[in-house]
């Protein structure tokens, strides 16, 4: 794609999207549920194990959104 021509603005908008996609996914990925009336008389304990649980299961999403900036980086294209 050549600096500064028409398919240049484009990769730059399909760019924008890529990394706000990813942002969204991390941001669900790495959210915490919300503690309603149940959540606050449970055990501490029994709320750790739910979290660590709930992180697992949501790991591989991390790991695609890693690898997704990885193989952007390969590319020239970075997101910090």
């Amino acid at each position: 794609v050549a600096v500064g021509g028409e398919n240049s603005a484009l990769l730059s908008h399909v760019m924008e999207e890529l990394v706000r996609f990813r942002s969204k996914v991390r941001l669900y990925a790495l959210a915490l549920p919300a503690q309603g009336a149940e959540g606050a008389q449970g055990p501490q304990e029994e709320q750790k194990e739910k979290r660590k649980e709930m992180m697992q299961e949501r790991k591989p999403l991390l790991e695609a959104c890693d690898s997704l900036r990885r193989d952007l980086a390969a590319f020239g294209v970075h997101i910090q």
